[in-house]
């Protein structure tokens, strides 16, 4: 019996996961007053943001693209929605301004961000590679809509 290939129809593209990834640049003004009071806040309070940009990538248009990721804890763990069998995390948002979206997450998971994000943002020659998973069926993302985000993984890298 011969297998047969399921139809593809033009009403539902194939959607496949596209990845971007940038380096954290918590400090960039370590002399600065502003940046050390936000720094102080992201390290007590409940809510921690990390800021980078987008190089030369194929999928925004190559434009350098800044991008701003908010976590924020919750006090019950999240009811996140699911696309294709994976969580969704947040809905990021592409304006002319950049990426950015809000991400809640449980206080552990807020707490092991902090503790990484925090303790190594600030050591000499340790950068801190952040890689987005998002969903999308187009070649390029455009501006104004949002894209579901299925993953979010980030590493510690030094300088060689």
């Amino acid at each position: 019996m011969a297998q047969q290939t399921p139809p593809t129809t033009s009403l539902n593209p194939q959607r496949e996961l596209k990845n971007l990834s940038f380096s954290v640049n918590n400090w960039n003004h370590l002399y600065s007053l502003q940046a050390a009071v936000q720094h102080n806040q992201q390290g007590t309070g409940r809510s921690l943001s990390i800021q980078g940009r987008l190089l030369n990538q194929a999928f925004l248009q190559h434009q350098d693209t800044p991008v701003s990721i908010r976590f924020v804890q919750s006090d019950q763990p999240p009811q996140y929605a699911r696309e294709q069998d994976q969580l969704v995390l947040a809905r990021m948002q592409r304006t002319p301004d950049g990426l950015s979206c809000e991400i809640a997450v449980d206080r552990g998971v807020f707490e092991e961000l902090r503790k990484n994000l925090m303790e190594y943002a600030d050591i000499e020659g340790i950068h801190i590679m952040v890689s987005l998973g998002l969903l999308s069926d187009q070649a390029e993302w455009p501006d104004q809509e949002s894209l579901p985000l299925l993953e979010l993984n980030y590493a510690m890298k030094g300088d060689a």
